[in-house]
């Protein structure tokens, strides 16, 4: 499986997950522009071409804000609950759209994505399981909270990006109102560092091989913040994975590159 981290922020997220063995593509998330999007693929020399269906986990405008001109340009299929196509209003796809429950499966190609109902302030938000051969990532963003379901997922794959969206005492002291931080902190808003590291700590084991924690707020956390977090918490735990990536809101990430072992 190859992976590229496109954009991950609230400036918008998107993320390029391919098969090496087809040659076929899903997006999750389009919520940077077609062009950024275009442009940031051709740094690892790809193009939208390859791209046969985009997966939406919700309709908050930096999920979904590329997908019009994108869907357009490129007819590519769009993949989402109902429940979140009624809410997108102008941000909705211009080609064929499929519904999706937030438990099903759709099969691009030979690609699997794997939908999981989340906690978050939108319509029928998910987070997606993708599976390739052998090979399983789990992109879990905006989560207010995580359930059994998540976690038990969670245990058993090979990638994971993790939302880790703020820290606790940035939050506390800066600028943002009272209803803005209740939000952030509720059930239905977003994880922070050390709910991040409880999930991570509790849930992972010896098969994780890379970790990406994405999702950061440009106000209330920083990477060194987030990587001393997860250096902090883990220094004694030897079966947490040797890479770990902080996604950036501001620049395409390397191409992460995952072996089947079926290979």
């Amino acid at each position: 499986m190859n992976i590229i981290v496109l954009n991950s922020g609230s400036n918008g997220n998107a993320v390029y997950v391919e098969s090496p063995v087809s040659g076929a593509a899903v997006l999750l998330d389009c919520g940077i522009s077609c062009r950024q999007i275009e442009l940031r693929l051709a740094r690892h020399d790809r193009t939208p071409s390859g791209i046969h269906g985009i997966f939406i986990t919700h309709e908050h405008a930096d999920h979904v804000r590329g997908l019009p001109v994108m869907t357009k340009r490129n007819h590519i299929p769009t993949f989402l609950t109902d429940a979140t196509w009624r809410r997108m209003h102008r941000n909705k796809p211009r080609f064929r759209h499929e519904f999706m429950g937030n438990t099903g499966t759709v099969r691009v190609a030979d690609i699997e994505v794997r939908a999981i109902p989340k906690s978050h302030d939108a319509a029928d938000p998910v987070s997606f399981l993708v599976t390739i051969q052998d090979v399983r990532f789990l992109y879990a963003t905006d989560l207010g909270a995580y359930g059994s379901e998540l976690t038990t997922i969670f245990a058993d794959v090979d990638v994971a990006l993790i939302e880790s969206n703020y820290d606790e005492d940035m939050l506390t002291a800066g600028p943002y109102p009272p209803h803005l931080k209740h939000r952030i902190r509720s059930a239905h808003g977003h994880l922070s560092n050390l709910k991040a590291m409880e999930l991570i700590g509790s849930h992972c084991n010896g098969r994780l091989r890379t970790l990406i924690l994405g999702h950061l707020s440009a106000n209330n956390n920083t990477p060194e913040v987030v990587l001393r977090e997860f250096e902090t918490a883990f220094a004694s735990r030897s079966d947490l994975p040797p890479c770990v990536v902080v996604a950036s809101r501001y620049d395409v990430g390397e191409l992460i590159s995952i072996q089947s072992s079926l290979s």
